[in-house]
């Protein structure tokens, strides 16, 4: 009988369900051990300790919560980081994982245990607590969890020490008095920077200047807000809960999915959608910071959900747009934020600080806010680095494979499938939790050998240009389907209906990609997976509406299921090239 032992290295979200998945996956016949090491004193990660006042998930709980463990129906869409900290501590109640938990027992090294004579393929080596001792911990496989967001990325600029004032990364940011009276340098536009711009605004900063290279997609993490023919609207929708399977996701052909086709025209129609509405393609009521139009879309980057300061950054630059305001078309700001008469400026990325303290920005003349900014002193006495973070793997040994050459589904390399990254990819419009459970159930079905290590190309990944410093984005629905069909979670939409009925498979068909929805069937089934469906995320289908459900799912449905069938029927009579292996 061959004993599994897996170390689980970090107790963020990915660390936890990966920890539950394995012990839930261990049988008589095949049982598996796994401990889990955490550096810090307390389960939770970024969560825990990289969080800040007034901060909130972008993402929504139907989506960000596990499988198995919901949050309340009652709770809001959207909730605080300290909200989903509790959550993780009920979850490791829940299912009783303190007992495989080891706190403050930082890792120190993993290594190959070379001797082929040796039971152990690794070497962990860990600070134990209380001891303070080294230790050891051998074992057959290891599950890195340690997330993306550990190591500040800190940009050099020069002079930065010429700053008269405070530099900190956002990391180190904690509360809204850190902003008060000061002026602003923000570095970076990505949602944390939108968060500190809204409260610096709030927390009466003197001035506030975000700078960036080449701009965001503004998005708001729920619909709402928005008039239409002098009506408001006042759903408040979460988008992650928009997109339908149904040959969104599922019964998707592999050119289809190539092409990227489903992305390109979604894009296309939403880009009008978003004139029609606010009176601009650049984003949900977005009139700075405009990405390349090349670059523009679902397709290239992550939505920027925290739209809250918004209404101050576009201060400078909205105006009227006559025909909107005739048919009675607007983004309705609150009260509170229109009726302000503060702003948030915005300019290209500084090249230097003089000896002065002032910025020098890059010279853009194609931009707008440049041109309103070049003959401006900017001269601030709190610059906050909103420049996200880098992972070091200092701790490995330099013969396993890191995040970055995870070339099997981003999770494995095919040299060492007993090496796993999980949570290492970051979604477009979607949240990181449910896809480390994803991952997580992928990894356990490979080395209980249920699957085969799967050889063809991926389609899930966002089209990031070269020299980008982020290359791991992907499509949270083209992501989590894929791994579903590999281990074998995907559900046939007749498997559906004979064991579930018509109303999980209408939620599965109109749903979004919601972890559920891959443990209806296949080797991690979970009995309470049709009830989650036709309850919970059913509900997120009905509050849509009638015409709601047929823009967001009937129509889409319609016009992707007609690509799908041509194109299967293209590969039927042999006029679409087979693809080529990845390894």
């Amino acid at each position: 009988m061959e004993v599994l032992r897996v170390a689980v290295v970090g107790a963020g979200p990915g660390g936890l369900v990966t920890l539950k998945t394995l012990l839930e996956a261990s049988t008589p016949e095949r049982p598996i051990e796994a401990r889990l090491f955490e550096a810090e004193e307390n389960i939770g990660g970024t969560f825990q300790y990289r969080s800040y006042e007034n901060a909130e998930l972008v993402s929504s709980k139907q989506l960000t919560a596990f499988s198995d463990f919901r949050f309340p129906l009652d709770q809001p869409d959207h909730i605080s980081l300290p909200q989903y900290v509790d959550y993780l501590k009920s979850y490791v109640d829940r299912f009783d994982l303190a007992p495989f938990i080891k706190l403050r027992c930082p890792v120190v090294n993993i290594s190959p245990l070379e001797s082929s004579s040796q039971k152990w393929k690794h070497r962990v080596k860990y600070i134990d607590n209380p001891s303070g001792e080294e230790r050891n911990y051998d074992c057959s496989h290891v599950a890195i969890c340690t997330g993306l967001h550990v190591q500040a990325n800190i940009p050099s600029i020069k002079g930065i020490e010429n700053i008269h004032g405070e530099v900190l990364h956002s990391s180190n940011y904690k509360t809204r008095s850190q902003l008060t009276g000061r002026k602003i340098l923000i570095l970076g536009c990505g949602e944390t920077a939108m968060d500190i711009a809204y409260e610096a605004m709030k927390a009466d900063a003197v001035s506030v200047t975000m700078c960036y290279r080449t701009g965001f997609l503004s998005f708001p993490k729920a619909l709402s807000r928005f008039q239409v023919f002098g009506r408001q609207f006042k759903g408040g929708l979460p988008i992650d809960g928009l997109i339908t399977n149904l040959f969104e996701t599922a019964y998707v052909h592999r050119a289809i999915a190539q092409s990227r086709l489903r992305w390109f025209v979604s894009d296309f129609v939403i880009k009008r959608v978003l004139w029609f509405l606010t009176g601009t393609q650049a984003g949900m009521n977005q009139h700075v910071g405009a990405l390349p139009p090349e670059r523009l879309g679902r397709a290239y980057v992550f939505l920027n959900k925290s739209n809250k300061a918004m209404p101050y950054l576009n201060r400078p630059y909205k105006t009227k747009n006559a025909f909107l305001d005739f048919i009675g078309n607007k983004y309705v700001d609150p009260p509170e934020d229109a009726n302000s008469d503060k702003w948030v400026d915005t300019c290209t990325f500084p090249v230097c600080i003089d000896e002065t303290g002032t910025v020098i920005f890059e010279p853009r003349p194609d931009r707008k806010d440049w041109q309103r900014m070049k003959d401006k002193a900017v001269k601030p006495d709190c610059v906050v680095y909103c420049t996200g973070y880098k992972q070091d793997f200092a701790w490995l040994d330099p013969s396993y494979p890191t995040a970055s050459s995870a070339n099997i589904r981003n999770i494995v390399n095919a040299s060492h499938p007993s090496i796993a990254y999980i949570g290492f990819v970051r979604p477009g419009v979607g949240a990181i939790p449910p896809i480390a459970e994803q991952q997580a159930m992928w990894w356990t079905a490979l080395i209980l050998n249920r699957m085969a290590l799967p050889t063809d190309p991926p389609h899930y990944h966002l089209l990031a240009s070269k020299g980008s410093r982020i290359q791991y984005g992907v499509d949270h629905s083209a992501y989590m389907s894929t791994l579903a069909k590999d281990f074998g979670g995907a559900p046939g939409l007749l498997t559906l209906y004979l064991r579930h009925g018509w109303r999980v498979l209408l939620t599965y068909c109109f749903g979004a990609s919601f972890v559920t929805f891959y443990r209806l069937v296949g080797p991690f089934e979970s009995p309470e997976a049709p009830h989650i469906a036709v309850t919970e995320l059913a509900e997120t289908i009905l509050r849509r509406g009638k015409i709601g459900n047929l823009l967001f799912g009937v129509i889409p449905m319609l016009f992707y299921g007609l690509l799908n069938a041509i194109a299967y029927v293209l590969d039927f009579i042999g006029l679409l090239p087979e693809e080529k292996s990845v390894v």
